[in-house]
């Protein structure tokens, strides 16, 4: 039996150094529980968070959108029973429910998935899952046999002890003015919950994927955090409403990032996000709002902005549109560049995610 503790002798549990950056945090825990041979994932808000290593057994997973749907529903059945087990979600897989950690706006469960030996074997789901991934079938078996994988005798134990590990907090910032504004937001108006830490996400990701400094790539992250921090001003029932706004709606809808400018000039510390949070609506033709701005007259932190503002909010259910897949997502934004988007921004975030599907679920 494979222990839940690292080789270096410390514990796996979700409470790291204050010091050690909420992904760094994350990743740790992830590889932890790789060297047990499971699959991390947390959920949070309307946000289902997986590891972002490139191991062949992670990639399997997180890139298998019925295994995404599986972790996803099994988690909502979870969470508020803290007597959940272990769930059979295909051949030779397994979903361990993991704690919950309290946060201002709901409520985050840790989540592991166990891929058995059992899977490669006859009746297995190996294959299944290599089509929904697009890997290679034959090549992920190969792989698979280098890899830490768990037999199902080994299940009851791993479940008792994945149960014991938090999730990790991944809402600490440096700036306490940012966790403050996140929770008056999301807990105002629902709709947008998880939406603005998961733009914060992406928006560190392609900005690191364009080139920017490590510190443009924190800016951007809470800029990401905070681009919608306007919404504070628009009325609940213009956002919630579940059919086409008329135009007195759209004009309130359309004065956000200039509300946000205006919260934000008011907190020290967090000016450099107001460029994405007034201009994250401008278009690379210029058809955009609140000013009209085109091209490279728009801050670069607010081209990118744009992008991975508009791709989380076409994953997602709204009030009057349902979610659209990742590949069409992607198609939008391809459609969009040169037009609504910076193309070289477009390009790479395009490339971005054909290389690590993950970060579309």
């Amino acid at each position: 039996m494979r222990s839940l503790i690292h080789p270096d002798g410390t514990h796996i549990v979700a409470d790291e150094a204050h010091a050690e950056s909420t992904t760094r945090r994350f990743d740790r825990l992830a590889s932890r529980m790789r060297l047990a041979g499971l699959v991390w994932a947390q959920a949070e808000p309307s946000h289902l968070r997986w590891s972002a290593s490139e191991d062949c057994l992670t990639t399997l997973v997180a890139g298998s959108p019925w295994m995404r749907r599986q972790v996803d529903a099994a988690v909502q059945r979870w969470m508020d029973d803290h007597e959940a087990g272990p769930e059979r979600a295909m051949a030779g897989c397994w979903i361990l429910p993991a704690g919950t950690r309290k946060r201002g706006d709901g409520q985050a469960r840790g989540v592991a998935v166990a891929v058995t030996r059992q899977a490669d074997g006859p009746g297995g789901s190996l294959r299944a899952l290599c089509q929904g991934a697009r890997l290679d079938h034959q090549l992920v078996s190969e792989s698979l046999r280098h890899e830490p994988l768990v037999s199902e005798r080994e299940l009851p134990r791993l479940a008792a002890m994945v149960r014991l590990i938090r999730p990790a907090s991944l809402r600490a910032t440096p700036h306490p003015g940012v966790e403050a504004l996140l929770q008056a937001v999301e807990t105002t108006h629902r709709c947008v919950r998880g939406h603005s830490e998961r733009t914060g996400q992406l928006a560190a990701r392609l900005a690191a994927a364009a080139g920017f400094s490590t510190t443009e790539c924190e800016h951007a992250r809470v800029a990401g955090l905070l681009h919608d921090v306007g919404k504070l001003g628009v009325p609940g029932h213009v956002l919630h409403k579940p059919g086409p706004l008329d135009q007195e709606e759209r004009a309130l809808v359309n004065m956000h990032p200039e509300i946000g400018q205006r919260i934000l000039e008011g907190v020290g510390g967090l000016e450099h996000a107001v460029p994405s949070v007034l201009w994250h609506h401008e278009r690379w033709d210029g058809q955009g709002y609140p000013h009209r701005l085109s091209g490279e007259r728009i801050p670069r932190m607010a081209r990118l902005m744009a992008i991975v503002d508009s791709f989380d909010a076409m994953r997602r259910d709204r009030p009057y549109r349902k979610a659209l897949c990742a590949e069409d997502s992607l198609r939008e934004i391809q459609q969009g560049s040169g037009r609504q988007f910076d193309p070289r921004l477009a390009e790479t975030f395009v490339r971005m995610v054909h290389q690590e599907p993950a970060l579309a679920a």
